[in-house]
Order: C-alpha cells, then structure tokens, then sequence
C-alpha cells in the first residue's frame, strides 16, 4: 500500500455500487488497484473469488462497490455478500466477504490503510442501514497494516471486534535442507530422512513429478493429471469424511478442478505427484504466487499409509521449493497437531465485524461496552 498518511481522516469517499454479474470496468478496476498493493495472494483474484460463488454461491445476493475520492479517482474497491443468518431471538442482516477455501484475504482493496478504515466507514454509512452486522473473515494481518486500521477505526468512534480467525502453519524457505533439519528435534529429523528413503528402497520406480509452468501442464495434459487425482480423492477418507455431511466432497472437488483450469495459464498452478509401484502414493494441489506456495487440496493413498506417503510428498515438496528459490510455504486448512513436528512457525487470520446503523447492532453494541 502506499505511504500511510499521518493526517486523520485522508478523505470522505463517496460510495457507488456496481452491476452484478460484474462488468468489464470493474474487472478492470480491481486488477489494476490489486496489482498495485504490496501484498500479492491469490485468494483475492476475482477468478479465486468468482469460482467460490460458482460453485459454493447458491441465490446469494452480490454487493460490488466501488469508493472514489471527491476528484472522481477510484480509492477502494470491494466485493460482499449480503444474507440473513438466524439470531437467539430474531434473524439479522449481515454483509460478509466472499472467502470460499481462502487462507487469507483483505477486507477490501484500497490504496492505503486509512483509506481501507474511511470506506469501511462509507460503507458502513451510506449503503444499507437495514444491516446488522459488516463480517470481514479470515483477514490477513497485511504486515502490521490491520493493527493501524483498528486504530482508525477506534478514531472514528466505530464499534468493532477483532479476533483471531484461524493459524496458518508456515515454512520459511529462505534455508538450505540441512537447516531446515536442523530446527527439528533429533527424531523428527530420523523420521523426515525416513519417509523417502523407505519408499525408495522398496519401490525402484519411485517418482516424485512437479508441475509449474502453463507449458508443463499442457505436456503431461491438465485434464489427465485432474483425473488422475481425483480418483485417488474420490477414494480418501476425506472424501469419505464430507460425503457423509451433503455433498461437500464434489463440490470441493469441482472448485480445485476449476481452480486449477483457471490458473495453470496463469502460470499460477503447481501440482505435486508422489508415485511408486506404478500408483498414485500422494498429491498436492497448490497455488504459487510471488515465491509463495498455498497448500490446498492433497490426500495419500490409504493401502500404503504403512509407508507415509503424505509425509514424503511433503518432505519433497519442502526440498523442491528450497532448490527452486520459492520464499515461503504454507499449509492449508487447519493448525492440526501433527502440522507443529514440521514447523514452529505461523501466520494468524482474522475475523473483523463492523456493527451496522440498526437497533439490533445498537443494542448489541451498548451490551458490549458494558462487559
């Protein structure tokens, strides 16, 4: 983001809402103002976010909307929901961000941290004063930029909570293997060396294949590779797991097919193999950006569960991205237990309601302050 400015409020924005399904000037206006922020994640693309209403987004109603300065310059841009959700006594109103499988997002896009707090408080003002509640879920800390946006927000006499959403296991690449060994216990260490080691000496044909560019995808065939994983998945226990709740299981299965036929032209796609005794060990579906790895959809082949095969296809993963000069990896989904024997470190999101203009969020506010 541009150089914060130290004078309080920068601006009063002026609020537009923009035509769904999108248009062209808006697709345009988004890329141009998200491509222009020092954060890069690929879960704020709007082909990420419109592939979630795709497939997740059934009858929800859209809020695009734009803020521009008194000039007429585009300043923020955002992309909401608007639904009622059930309440103790009564429903409530609530405007929410599109996080469909993201790890980490921004409330909206805006040139600079004071300007993000001043739309948010355009937003908050101008559009909808039937709304309860403004949730911003799974917020990146933006280096240290959402600390100041709460500032400002307290500066404007806004109500608001912030808390920690989720924690994202993480990998500092910027280390040789033998460094990244080093920082494991003494055990963890034999059992890392173990994983491939073991998988090699009983499977001469072991392979563990990587694909990256848009040319490598089209050499081994996107829709070959999909297939191939998706029959390993269609067979793990975490399909089995979210078949048993709905149809959670193809429909995460659809999103990462269309994910991954929308960004490997990009050149954003990465998709590991893990093979031996001519079968399908192992697989991860990522998304890199910048010299980022986001882990995102992955299981292992449960008849060889004896040899780890998702272990191995991670201790690779980790090798692989070291030689090729990648800064940083991150596990997806949650912190689970066995995440914390391959890395200390982490990375937090956040959830940030805004309460809206309605006696039911008044209410609630002045409950709040009582506490």
């Amino acid at each position: 983001m541009e150089p914060r400015n130290q004078k309080f409020p920068v601006l009063r924005l002026k609020g537009e809402l923009a035509p769904w399904p999108l248009d062209e000037d808006f697709r345009r206006d988004w890329s141009e103002l998200l491509f222009s922020l020092p954060y890069k994640t690929p879960f704020c693309r709007l082909e990420w976010i419109e592939t979630g209403i795709s497939v997740y987004g059934e009858n929800i109603q859209m809020v695009p909307c734009r803020f521009y300065d008194p000039a007429g310059v585009l300043q923020a841009i955002g992309l909401f929901s608007k639904l009622d959700e059930p309440g103790r006594f009564l429903p409530h109103t609530v405007i929410r961000t599109i996080e469909y499988n993201s790890q980490r997002i921004f409330p909206l896009l805006a040139k600079n941290v004071s300007i993000m707090a001043e739309a948010l408080r355009t937003f908050r003002n101008s559009f909808d004063f039937h709304v309860d509640y403004y949730d911003f879920y799974k917020l990146d800390p933006m280096g240290k930029d959402l600390e100041e946006l709460a500032m400002d927000l307290d500066s404007m006499k806004l109500t608001y909570e912030l808390e920690v959403f989720n924690e994202q296991p993480q990998f500092n690449l910027d280390l040789t293997w033998d460094d990244y060994l080093t920082g494991r216990t003494q055990g963890h260490r034999k059992k890392i060396r173990r994983y491939t080691r073991l998988l090699q000496e009983q499977y001469p044909d072991y392979q563990f294949t990587r694909l990256r560019t848009p040319e490598e995808f089209e050499a081994y065939g996107l829709e070959k590779v999909l297939d191939t994983i998706l029959d390993l998945y269609n067979r793990s226990w975490q399909s089995e797991y979210l078949t048993e709740h709905g149809n959670l299981a193809s429909k995460m299965s659809d999103f990462y097919c269309r994910i991954a036929r929308t960004f490997a032209p990009l050149g954003l796609l990465d998709i590991c193999l893990l093979e031996a005794d001519n079968t399908l060990l192992a697989y991860e579906l990522n998304l890199v950006e910048e010299g980022s790895i986001f882990m995102l959809f992955g299981t292992y082949n449960q008849e060889y569960s004896q040899w780890s095969p998702g272990n191995a296809i991670l201790s690779e993963i980790i090798q692989d991205s070291i030689k090729r000069g990648y800064s940083l990896l991150e596990f997806g989904g949650e912190y689970l237990e066995y995440k914390k024997l391959w890395t200390k470190q982490s990375t937090n999101s956040y959830h940030l309601r805004l309460y809206g203009n309605t006696l039911h969020s008044k209410v609630k506010c002045l409950l709040k302050k009582k506490k």
